[in-house]
């Protein structure tokens, strides 16, 4: 019987570890931030604009954040971006408005590839899908300072039904 429990401690212990590594491996993300919209509609006219802080020379990545429910009409989602640096007399662009397709289902299935996100009111099923959509991979901003990012959508209806959220993140390159 005491080496059940020891197996059981062991297997208890593992699971925790486990656990602890998991939540170890999101020390590469900075900052994660979004924009909710009200009644779950992204207006055309809107852009989710975010701020934030480069320390060092490092490589980052930088994604947008879609939430969406599954009210969202389409499969894909044309997004345009702005990155300036905004803490110098003169704003420097160092990208503007570059335009990204980005699917947000799966063609055949309609199977969301983002993660489901618990959560209430918006959607009839209570399902909130997270897409991290990657915008740039081993970024090294040319100084430290404040950075800007502007997230619009590029989508033919002015109004997108089914986004309640957007967001970007940003992240250190391991």
């Amino acid at each position: 019987m005491n080496n059940f429990l020891s197996l059981k401690s062991y297997k208890a212990l593992l699971l925790l570890g486990v656990a602890f590594l998991s939540f170890a491996c999101n020390s590469s993300i900075i900052n994660e931030e979004y924009v909710d919209y009200e009644e779950g509609v992204w207006p055309a006219d809107s852009v989710s604009s975010f701020t934030f802080e480069v320390e060092d020379a490092k490589p980052y990545n930088i994604y947008a954040l879609i939430r969406n429910t599954t009210e969202y009409p389409f499969q894909n989602i044309y997004i345009k971006y702005s990155l300036t640096k905004v803490d110098s007399l003169q704003p420097d662009t160092l990208i503007n408005d570059k335009m990204s397709d980005f699917q947000l289902f799966e063609v055949k299935t309609g199977e969301p590839f983002g993660h489901i996100e618990n959560s209430t009111g918006f959607s009839s099923t209570g399902a909130v899908f997270v897409h991290p959509l990657l915008l740039r991979k081993k970024t090294s901003f040319p100084s430290k300072g404040t950075y800007k990012i502007d997230i619009k959508h590029y989508m033919r209806p002015d109004t997108l039904e089914g986004v309640i959220g957007v967001g970007y993140r940003l992240e250190h390159v391991e």
